[in-house]
């Protein structure tokens, strides 16, 4: 016994008389209220959309981003004491080969320091993600995933799709099995047809064969 807690004697007990830890207790877990809560916070503080970027401030900052490297390119050649003539050729075609790559679509800035360009590139990262895990991003809503009665909705709606889909498949099943087994009664009758024509065939040569001999015996009499 310690602190009052234990055994007065471990004799009988089949244990040593130490207090141990009890591994198996479990810890209490949040109660069901508390989450509760939690959920109905969550639900009234819905995470707003992001807002989408602006494509002309972009193209606005791309193009301002060629006319600094034109400006940069021509100060490092009037400080190596290049001819201005010379200059005035190689910033051309730096600003032809970046003006192509803008209309292309395949200029890139070496910043991004512009928070439309920070949510364009946001905006094509979740793109992929959503196709790779086939994500409707025009049904898709931010939230959605604590509210439990659209969830509810959404199940019930698929429910009933899933019941749908199964009957159609039922009714062309049924529809199938009976053109197969008109088709079946339509073949049946053809060669019942084709056995009574040759049936009818067969009892038409033996009563030619008959008047046949008929014939002959006939001719033999008469002689």
């Amino acid at each position: 016994m310690y602190n009052n807690i234990g055994l007065m004697t471990p004799r009988g007990s089949g244990t040593s008389g130490y207090v141990q830890k009890n591994l198996a207790h479990i810890k209490p877990t949040r109660k069901q209220d508390e989450f509760l809560k939690e959920i109905k916070a969550m639900k009234e503080n819905v995470i707003q959309a992001r807002k989408k970027a602006n494509p002309e401030i972009i193209l606005h900052e791309m193009k301002r981003d060629i006319e600094l490297k034109k400006i940069t390119l021509q100060e490092e050649l009037e400080a190596r004491g290049i001819a201005e003539e010379e200059i005035k050729q190689r910033v051309q075609r730096l600003e032809d080969k970046l003006k192509d790559m803008l209309n292309k679509g395949e200029y890139q800035l070496d910043h991004v320091a512009d928070t439309h360009i920070k949510t364009q590139r946001k905006e094509e990262q979740e793109k992929k993600i959503g196709d790779a895990f086939g994500i409707d991003k025009d049904q898709f809503k931010p939230g959605t995933a604590f509210d439990f009665d659209a969830e509810e909705k959404t199940r019930l709606e698929r429910k009933v799709e899933r019941e749908m889909r199964k009957a159609e498949r039922l009714i062309q099943l049924k529809e199938k099995k009976k053109a197969e087994k008109k088709k079946l009664k339509e073949l049946a009758q053809q060669q019942q047809q084709i056995k009574e024509a040759q049936e009818k065939d067969v009892k038409k040569e033996e009563s030619r064969s008959r008047s046949r001999r008929k014939e002959k015996k006939s001719k033999k009499h008469k002689k």
